[in-house]
């Protein structure tokens, strides 16, 4: 048996936390720069914004109902999430962090199910003020489905979907609403007759495999509630590591992009030192305003590959202001610019180079983990390099951000008693 736990309007409830005169208020998180919903309360749902939606074009409706306004805090809701899956790994077992909001846990152990799953639901609200849901079934794929299900319960939050009720509710559900169908698949599935998960379950293999995917196919079995999606328990380092932001103002300015892709390069290389990687190789982009140069977009990048695989930042920013060099076109105005790297190795996996300086090697690598340990201690860029920016005035508009009350000391809540 599978639970899936899911944090309700994960980041409008986060913002509710510490400001409990919004409950049951409408309340609406945006994405960078302000510029679209990426988080909406039950309150704003009802009213038919979808997610997404540009925030010029519900100005009329944020006046009209008080519509109350966040920048994202990511800093905020990644705390938050740490402490809801803290609270889950002390209490289950086996426990898969699908994302920030969301985790698939191992009922298997366990004979009373919904004891268990309201005890967590009452305990994370209680210690960290988020509600959430919880569903349960025999299948990762059926529990998505609970969840929909949960979400509508007026009362416990829980929802459980037994073997014998299987057809019953994947005839209510949506093939929209099927955990790994998109968009396309879904218009390809309704224009083939297939309006509901269980509908799909009554195509055979050949017609799946031919049409789907192998992972359609296993879709399928799991809606009949025969499980193909495994726990996955040890979470898989990333393939690549992207750095970017679009900025609050263009700038054709060459020394403002150096350091702002040195920013972006030494942020990507503490990313990666944090899963134990090391990149073998560095891309770099910047872009021109797409709204407003239509027919003349530019969007300019390059790649180059280390000469050993490293994950020094010295080393990578250097790389990636050699790219910008050779990218860069005078008088373009640039809205958005990033670093990737990738192709990484496991740093203690790494071979090391016939002719590579070891003694060196060792010095910096001593340098990066002082480096790593003063910014753990004393906040993120406490210390930076010299060709990083300072004042990050390109940072995107945040212009309704919450403050970081459990990560920032001088952003605590004061209390008066």
């Amino acid at each position: 048996m599978i639970a899936l736990v899911d944090c309700n309007n994960f980041y409008a409830s986060c913002e509710r936390i510490f400001r409990p005169d919004l409950i049951a208020k409408p309340v609406i998180v945006l994405s960078n720069n302000d510029g679209c919903v990426i988080a909406r309360s039950n309150e704003v749902k009802d009213m038919g914004v979808s997610m997404g939606t540009p925030l010029f074009k519900i100005n009329d409706l944020v006046r009209n109902y008080e519509i109350n306004i966040f920048s994202s805090n990511f800093a905020l809701y990644g705390d938050i999430s740490n402490r809801i899956m803290r609270i889950l790994k002390n209490d289950i077992a086996n426990v898969e962090i699908y994302s920030i909001d969301e985790a698939f846990l191992d009922f298997s152990d366990f004979n009373n199910h919904e004891t268990i799953a309201l005890d967590l639901v009452n305990k994370i609200n209680k210690w960290t003020g988020i509600p959430t849901s919880i569903g349960i079934a025999e299948t990762k794929t059926l529990t998505k489905i609970a969840n929909l299900f949960a979400k509508q319960s007026k009362s416990k939050n829980i929802f459980h979907i037994d073997n014998s009720k299987i057809k019953f509710f994947t005839q209510k559900t949506k093939i929209s609403d099927v955990w790994g169908i998109g968009n396309k698949y879904t218009k390809f599935l309704n224009k083939n007759k297939i309006y509901t998960a269980y509908d799909l379950t009554q195509k055979n293999d050949k017609w799946i495999l031919n049409n789907i995917s192998i992972n359609g196919l296993k879709t399928m079995y799991e809606l009949k509630g025969i499980k193909c999606f495994e726990l996955e328990l040890l979470s898989s380092p990333k393939k690549n590591i992207r750095t970017s932001r679009t900025f609050s103002k263009e700038t054709s300015d060459y020394y403002k992009l150096q350091r702002i892709i040195s920013s972006f390069a030494s942020k990507s290389s503490e990313k990666l030192r944090r899963q134990n990687s090391k990149t073998s190789s560095i891309s770099v982009f910047i872009k021109t305003n797409r709204f407003k140069t239509r027919n003349n977009n530019f969007k300019l990048i390059s790649k180059s590959n280390f000469e050993y695989p490293t994950d020094d930042n010295s080393i990578i920013v250097k790389e990636a202001l050699k790219i910008l060099n050779k990218i860069f076109i005078p008088g373009k105005l640039y809205k958005q610019a990033g670093v990737i790297i990738g192709d990484f190795q496991l740093s203690d996996k790494v071979q090391p180079g016939l002719f590579e300086n070891m003694c060196q090697k060792n010095v910096r690598s001593k340098l990066m983990q002082a480096f790593d340990t003063i910014n753990n201690v004393f906040g993120s860029e406490s210390i930076k390099l010299g060709s990083e920016e300072f004042h990050n005035k390109w940072r995107t508009n945040r212009n309704k951000l919450s403050p970081s009350y459990t990560t920032k000391w001088n952003d605590i809540l004061d209390v008066n008693i």
